[in-house]
């Protein structure tokens, strides 16, 4: 009779290990779960809570966004647009259904990522572990969790990781899982374009892990042409749509330039959980670490050596740089464009402690390793408590912005001029959509004149010429409504306010706004008014 107590064992191992992960992916995040809109939030929510479900297949083949933006974007993405739409049942003006898929995302991806290490780097249960904890506890992650729009980026991340972990299973020789990863790679593409680089990845694990040498044959072929059709299909799709490919306008040298400086600093947000300047303490820390590592390399059998060098070659330079090379079309600089890139550092992290468990025989010392890993890992959860505690600031001021807003313009006569300004982490891009519903009980701009600063609206590229169509609307009544400064600490939320009665040079500063005709001018000129006239004069501490 098979004694089936170690199968039991393994199964209850797994599952520990699986629990142990899913809590290091949503206790941190818990206190975001009623965290209300941020910044690009307010539009997305705005236009989708007045789509419906059916658009799906239309949105194969329009910008999800549409041009709520005033401009066309080149994202096709129904799967996200559809996510969206689904989690607004909790309630169009209710943030928490959307936070509750954004942390249900961020554990099923840390899974995946425990076991991708355990499948397709072959690592230990424990090793494993550490790379799935790592990963979910990794500081830069937060802006793709604690934001309900950086679902954009974990989303389409989960079904390129399910995507690769079946492709690999399908080469263990699970015959159905080659069809699961050509449908998790769809949803991908129509997640995110930069999800183009599973094909590469594919070719390079089977290279470098799988050791299947490149031969130019049908044979060798056969695997990746339906991946590779499904992304000319694609970028095909986005050409004939919106006009571009891989946005390759910004495909030249300055463009180079920039994507380097910028993956510098996204390399030191995900070693060491921030991108400032890394520290002497944190330089000895991964000095030190190396030499172990190394050392423990080198004490492996050839043997071993062999097998952990392909897939830490694999993940530690081919996936990082197939991950974050997308980014040199971005256009901008964001935390959340290496959250799929993130898993080469905590699959390598998962690696090293492999290694180093595996030439070391004492109880005592491996319990040091895992000692050291848990240190890590500990280092990375303290700053990510300090990371989504500034993004639950964001939201609470976010919140008491929206409501102080609404209730100073509901007390303001028709046809007042309120200038409103709000911390750029908390409203950028999020006006007019923040003084409109769902969020405000109407449309607060239809009663009176609102102008902010060129950060917080929705369209700078039109700013300019909105800010002063509203300047001169105002201006031109027979009786122009009295003028209301709004500032909001970006600490406290705390309102503090001006009017033209208490400040009565107030209004001919704001009838001489009309005389700017350039945007930094004029963007220069409302900052003015609120930080200098409206603003608290924060008290000096010697």
């Amino acid at each position: 009779m098979i004694d089936a107590r170690p199968r039991d064992d393994q199964r209850r191992a797994a599952a520990a290990s699986a629990a142990l992960i899913v809590l290091a992916a949503c206790v941190p995040y818990v206190s975001t779960i009623d965290d209300y809109f941020l910044q690009d939030d307010f539009g997305v929510i705005h236009l989708m809570v007045r789509r419906s479900w059916t658009m799906f297949f239309r949105w194969f083949t329009m910008p999800w966004m549409e041009d709520i933006w005033q401009y066309t974007p080149d994202e096709i993405r129904p799967f996200v647009a559809l996510s969206y739409v689904m989690t607004s049942w909790w309630g169009a003006a209710s943030p928490v259904g959307h936070h509750v898929l954004n942390i249900a995302l961020h554990a099923v991806n840390g899974l995946l990522v425990m076991q991708m290490a355990r499948t397709t780097a072959g690592l230990g249960r424990e090793a494993a572990l550490v790379a799935g904890l790592a990963f979910v506890l990794l500081p830069v992650q937060v802006e793709s969790v604690a934001w309900i729009t950086g679902r954009v980026d974990s989303m389409p991340t989960l079904f390129y990781f399910a995507a690769f972990l079946a492709y690999a299973r399908w080469r263990a020789g699970s015959a159905n899982a080659y069809w699961w990863a050509l449908a998790w790679y769809f949803a991908a593409l129509f997640s995110k374009q930069n999800t183009i680089t599973l094909p590469v990845a594919l070719v390079a694990y089977d290279w470098l892990v799988g050791r299947r040498r490149i031969h130019l044959t049908w044979a060798w072929l056969r695997p990746y042409v339906p991946f590779v059709l499904m992304t000319i299909g694609f970028l095909a799709l986005r050409y004939a749509v919106v006009g571009t490919v891989v946005r390759e306008k910004q495909l030249n040298a300055e463009g180079f330039r920039i994507f380097l400086d910028i993956m510098v600093r996204h390399t030191a947000r995900v070693v060491v959980g921030h991108a400032a300047a890394v520290r002497s303490g944190e330089w000895i820390a991964l000095a030190l670490l190396t030499i172990i590592a190394i050392a423990g390399v080198l004490k492996l059998t050839p043997a071993e050596r062999a097998r952990l060098a392909a897939p830490a070659l694999f993940f530690g330079v081919v996936w990082w740089v197939l991950g974050i090379a997308p980014i040199i079309a971005a256009g901008y600089e964001s935390p959340r464009h290496v959250y799929l890139a993130a898993a080469a550092w905590t699959i390598l992290l998962g690696i090293i402690v492999e290694a180093l468990t595996r030439t070391i025989h004492s109880v005592r010392w491996r319990r040091l390793v895992y000692a050291g890993a848990t240190a890590m890992l500990t280092f990375y959860a303290v700053q990510l408590w300090s990371v989504v505690g500034q993004w639950n600031t964001a939201a609470f001021v976010s919140q008491r912005a929206v409501a102080e807003l609404e209730r100073e313009v509901l007390a303001a006569p028709p046809g007042a001029l309120v200038i409103v300004g709000a911390p750029v982490r908390s409203w950028e891009w999020a006006l007019p959509f923040a003084a409109q519903p769902p969020y405000t009980g109407s449309d607060l701009t239809s009663r009176v004149s609102l102008i902010t600063p060129r950060q917080l609206d929705c369209c700078p590229g039109g700013w300019l010429d909105h800010t002063t169509r509203t300047l001169r609307g105002w201006n031109e009544q027979v009786q122009p409504g009295p003028v209301i400064a709004l500032y909001f600490d970006p600490v406290t939320g705390a309102l503090s306010r001006r009017t033209e009665t208490e400040y009565p040079p107030l209004r001919g500063i704001v009838q001489a706004l009309l005389q700017n005709k350039e945007t930094l001018a004029l963007d220069r000129s409302i900052l003015r008014i609120l930080h200098e006239l409206v603003a608290p004069v924060r008290p000096t501490v010697r």
